[in-house]
């Protein structure tokens, strides 16, 4: 039926006949309403199952628009979870789709209300090192020597979303109250992702939500061990547990109360989450996350090297136990796994050799290498497989300028965040600093193996930069105000 949507005309809107005003209807809400109500109408003469569709979005349109605070928190609270279509649609990823709406709702909602300065939003540097960026990625795209294809849009598409919700997130945490509640929701929501990782563990299923939220396919392979919890993979689990994880230990180690209390649920369950995800680079990066925190923490020389040689032993011990704690990589599979890698970094370096300023375009690494591995499609299938690594994976499909980009906007968030830890006074400033740096820590390390912030994981990066710069920017006020009030005294 929707192919026929021309044959239904639409007459167009008529004034009252009497000519008076609409009482109880004025400003930008009731604009909202009317539209509302008038798309949600028009669509149930289409089609039913569409209908619904367009009533959702004008939904979240709606809140996002009226910045409804419970609403935006568990926009945040659902980062962990993924939803992909079975269906072959342009956009397949519901969260990543849901997150564009709640971008464009948000600012539309501020234009109509006439307060969309946003001038001071990309006063930041890490704002603007994040537009930099992205105009770097969308320049390889056009510019680049790949052509223009479905999975280069996609991944646009996808960082104009992280991007974006880092300005919504900017522009909303205005205050001392707002930022608390969303890095709570934030730690929740980890320590319930953790929790189904681990009863994912403990059935030895991938269990009926997951397969619903998840559609297999020809690629998709049964349970293995490897909980995924509700992410696509067991990769992106301890992608997005490593970005968490240092904020929570910040929080056992500087926070009081309820905070301490939930920072050490989230480290405890994350931690086991991550062994259940078997994921060698996470484990990685975890303990470079560790070894951060010893520097940071600890002030004498004797308890460094006491917590050091503790992370050492920790690690020997893992490793006496990797049977255990992780049979799928046994030693064919990790040697096969490691061949198949190298296959696609080569590859991707030659990507870059031969355009080395902007790249064969973001996101079009998946489309490209399948015709160069042609030969050994049975090992590395066409179509479904990234570079593996982050550098490799920048240099390939952004060449030099958003290689250099990125890093330019790991370069002002790591001073930002230092910066931070030295002078803040609050515990949730300082739990926040150390957790943006081992958030970027565990990026540049899990990233020798992985692309850690390209799927869900990338959302929650950008989340916790734009609190980074929030957090600081609400400390600068308190400074300002504490100036003006004791100035006239003195």
């Amino acid at each position: 039926m929707a192919e026929n949507t021309q044959n239904f005309p639409f007459p167009s809107p008529r004034l009252p006949a009497s000519g008076e005003k609409l009482e109880g209807f004025r400003g930008p809400k009731a604009t909202l309403a009317l539209g509302v109500v008038g798309a949600g109408a028009a669509a149930l003469f289409i089609c039913v199952h569409w209908s619904i569709v367009l009533v959702a979005m004008l939904a979240v349109l709606a809140l996002s628009a009226m910045e409804s605070e419970p609403f935006l928190l568990l926009v945040i609270f659902l980062l962990p979870i993924g939803w992909g279509l079975q269906a072959d649609v342009p956009v397949r990823d519901v969260p990543i789709a849901l997150r564009l709406l709640v971008v464009v709702g948000f600012f539309a909602g501020r234009l109509l209300r006439g307060s969309a300065r946003t001038s001071h939003l990309f006063l930041p540097a890490v704002s603007r090192a994040s537009l930099l960026f992205l105009c770097a990625a969308v320049a390889s795209t056009i510019l680049g020597k790949g052509e223009l294809t479905r999975d280069s849009v996609r991944a646009v598409y996808t960082l104009v979303t992280f991007v974006g919700i880092y300005f919504v997130v900017l522009a909303r945490v205005d205050s001392r109250q707002r930022l608390r509640k969303v890095l709570w929701v934030v730690l929740f929501s980890t320590a319930i992702t953790a929790a189904f990782a681990i009863y994912q563990e403990i059935i030895g299923g991938y269990t009926a939500l997951w397969l619903y939220l998840t559609p297999q396919d020809e690629y998709s392979v049964p349970y293995d061990g490897r909980s995924p919890s509700f992410l696509g993979q067991p990769n992106i689990l301890a992608s997005y547990l490593n970005l968490v994880l240092p904020f929570a230990l910040g929080c056992c180690v500087f926070g009081q109360g309820k905070w301490k209390k939930l920072g050490g649920w989230t480290v405890g369950l994350g931690f086991v989450a991550l062994l259940c995800s078997q994921s060698v680079g996470g484990l990685m990066a975890f303990v470079a996350i560790l070894v951060l925190a010893t520097f940071s923490f600890a002030r004498s020389r004797k308890k460094r090297l006491l917590l050091l040689a503790g992370i050492c032993a920790s690690v020997c011990l893992l490793y006496l136990l990797r049977s255990i704690l992780n049979p799928t990589h046994t030693v064919g599979m990790i040697g096969f796994d490691a061949i198949s890698r190298m296959m696609l970094w080569g590859t991707a370096w030659d990507y870059f050799v031969h355009s080395p300023v902007m790249g064969v375009g973001w996101g079009n690494f998946v489309s490209l290498y399948g015709s160069d591995l042609s030969s050994f499609s049975a090992w590395i299938p066409p179509g479904i497989s990234e570079v593996h690594n982050v550098y490799l994976q920048l240099l390939a499909e952004t060449g030099l300028v958003g290689f250099g980009t990125f890093f330019y906007l790991v370069v002002q968030s790591w001073r930002q965040a230092r910066s931070q830890l030295r002078s803040s006074l609050d515990f949730l400033d300082l739990a926040l600093a150390f957790g943006v740096l081992g958030a970027l820590l565990s990026v540049l390390v899990h990233g020798l193996v992985d692309v850690p912030f390209r799927t869900q994981p990338g959302t929650l990066f950008w989340v916790l930069l734009a609190l980074l710069v929030a957090s600081s920017r609400l400390q600068q006020k308190s400074v300002v105000g504490t100036v003006k009030v004791s100035g006239p005294q003195a």
